[in-house]
């Protein structure tokens, strides 16, 4: 896990190959990702984070999953810059 400036971003190593197949799931703060050859992360969200704009996407193997802070969530769409 990591902070950057106004984003929230958790990273993790996805078998090869399973980025077409991984299905990432909110429930709560509680994010999973899971693939049907068994794969299965899960994580918690801090209550800091703006869940309604959670977005997700594989590179070279590693799911990045972002999400704003609830203090840069307001007025972030204003910038016109996009994820």
């Amino acid at each position: 896990m990591s902070n950057t400036p106004h984003v929230f971003v958790v990273t993790c190593a996805v078998p090869q190959g399973t980025s077409e197949r991984l299905h990432v799931e909110l429930a709560g703060r509680t994010v999973t990702a899971a693939s049907p050859d068994g794969f299965r992360h899960t994580f918690e969200l801090p209550p800091e984070v703006a869940i309604e704009r959670l977005e997700w996407q594989v590179y070279a193997d590693v799911l990045e999953v972002r999400a704003p802070y609830r203090s840069a969530a307001h007025g972030a769409d204003e910038g016109g810059s996009s994820g």
